[in-house]
């Protein structure tokens, strides 16, 4: 046997023994992969048949004992084609177009191919004329080609060619991160339609059959992209038309927590997505990200929020996190959303902020200002300070609203508030009580301090003046101060009666004054 004949058999039986290998470690993983795995795992297989009985072809002596593998080998080619084309439509992203009449047509003419090979030695239906060809440095197996093995050519050449337009669409439809992984689908999809193309038309070194080296090149190449970018894991390489133009953030993770995938809107939305970061962990990616790691590491899902601080405004996202299941229900990996909920969130605050507020005045209404009191007088104070409540009631406003009606009236209690507001400190809480009655929340302060308080405001509001069709005038008001200290544990209902007997008290006494009701009443 020649050098030439020894170094072609080598490599084609290292090869079949390379695909076995590769083959079973796929199908091994198939639980966790999409059906594509599977479907490359059986392309593997039957190319690993094929080449293994092309060594086998090359290596026999007699034409019989070439005709046995030849007949072996179209176990293998026959099933090639059509796994070829099911494992491209699945890393394309039109897995969804496989159904179970398509797959039916797809496999009829293979199949009818498998048992018309078989007749090789007895009728011939494919190979006419078998013979082996002497004329190299040794012998090959050779015939005339009938009308089957054209249609099969045909058929052939029509799912390849079909299969390098998909990768062609899929180069021109991936981002930039996929790119690259796209042009080496497409190169490995090139290759044995060049091996076909030089063997049909003579050019093949020694008349031996290329195709069983250009589609090992190409099963390895495509096992390359498998193991070393884990997309039959995850998803196809193709960019959805939905997936990209979501408004929502998506982020792909594997089991590892790395990165497998990604769309535009998330990278607005958090710090460190860029196309580099394809396969790399979440954690050394996001490390800014403090909120979504801790989630993530957690393996906490459902919905979490996240806040992020852009242009001086605060965005608020909300964010979920539910487990990526593979088609048996077998956990392969993370899926994490990002809404951008800001204008929901601000439409919520505005919502909260008019349920809790006078519309007029625009501070706490009565409900939502005992609220406010009943929570500080439950919660516990490690120094139980003092409390003061005061209650204002305007003196005589009736009569400006007989009077002047009550757009005039609702003027004047504007300008009340707002004077009152002024003269209040920051921790203080007002609230309308009602009508023309205002209430004020004074947490750590006794009653001397909330006397001082509801003076300033009586003194406040003395000052203002008020002109209405020619007419100036002022107004003034009658405060009660109540007060306690938290370890007294005064009812919130005992504080407000007892502020409103010392209004009631002002009011007895000439109005235009503040009265103070002791915490014994």
């Amino acid at each position: 046997m020649g050098f030439e004949r020894t170094l072609i058999i080598s490599i084609l039986f290292t090869s079949a023994i390379c695909l076995i290998v590769l083959s079973c470690l796929i199908w091994n993983r198939r639980t966790s992969s999409s059906r594509g795995a599977q479907y490359f795992a059986l392309g593997l297989a039957a190319t690993a048949v094929y080449t293994f009985g092309y060594g086998m072809e090359l290596s026999s002596q007699s034409l019989a004992d070439v005709m046995f593998w030849v007949r072996i080998e179209h176990l293998g080619i026959q099933l090639i084609t059509p796994c070829w084309v099911l494992f491209t439509l699945c890393i394309t992203g039109y897995e969804r177009v496989i159904t179970p009449s398509r797959l039916l047509v797809l496999f009829a003419y293979p199949v009818f191919m498998v048992f018309a090979t078989q007749t090789l030695g007895t009728l011939n239906l494919v190979h006419k004329n078998p013979r082996l060809d002497i004329s190299g440095p040794f012998p090959t197996f050779t015939y005339d080609r009938g009308i089957w093995m054209y249609i099969g050519l045909a058929y052939i050449n029509v799912c390849l060619l079909t299969c390098l337009v998909l990768y062609t669409i899929m180069v021109f439809r991936s981002k930039p991160a996929f790119r690259n992984q796209a042009i080496l689908f497409l190169l490995a999809s090139i290759v044995p339609f060049v091996a076909e193309f030089l063997y049909n038309i003579g050019l093949s070194p020694f008349n031996i059959d290329l195709i069983p080296f250009s589609l090992t090149i190409s099963c390895f190449i495509f096992a390359f992209g498998y193991y070393r970018f884990q997309l039959l894991q995850i998803i196809p390489l193709a960019r959805d038309v939905i997936f990209d133009n979501l408004k929502d953030g998506v982020l792909v993770l594997d089991n590892s927590d790395r990165i497998i995938d990604y769309n535009p809107a998330i990278q607005s939305m958090v710090t460190g997505i860029t196309k580099t970061v394809i396969g790399k962990p979440v954690y050394d990616v996001l490390r800014e990200e403090a909120i979504l790691l801790d989630f993530i590491r957690g393996n906490n899902s459902g919905l979490f929020e996240l806040e992020k601080s852009r242009d001086g405004n605060i965005n608020t996202y909300l964010g979920n996190l539910s487990p990526l299941r593979d088609w048996n229900d077998k956990t392969v990996g993370k899926i994490i959303t990002l809404h951008d909920n800001t204008r929901t969130k601000d439409l919520l605050t505005q919502l909260e902020n008019l349920a809790s507020r006078d519309s007029l005045t625009n501070v706490f209404n009565r409900r939502n200002f005992e609220q406010l009191v009943l929570k500080d007088l439950t919660r516990d104070h490690p120094d139980n300070g003092n409390i003061s409540l005061i209650m204002m009631d305007l003196d005589n406003f009736k009569q400006i609203n007989d009077t002047y009606g009550h757009a005039a009236g609702d003027m004047v209690l504007k300008k009340v508030i707002q004077t009152c507001q002024h003269l209040l400190r920051q921790a203080d809480i007002p609230g309308r009580y009602g009508g023309d009655e205002f209430v004020f929340f004074l947490p750590d302060t006794d009653t001397d301090s909330a006397k001082a308080i509801a003076g300033r405001l009586l003194e406040g509001i003395t000052k203002n003046t008020y002109q209405l069709e020619g007419t100036r005038f002022s107004i003034s008001a009658s405060l009660g101060v109540s007060s306690s200290t938290r370890s007294g544990k005064i009812s919130l209902k005992e504080l407000f009666r007892n502020a409103d007997k010392a209004v009631y008290m002002a009011k007895q006494e000439g109005r235009n004054r503040v009265c103070v009701c002791n915490p014994e009443g």
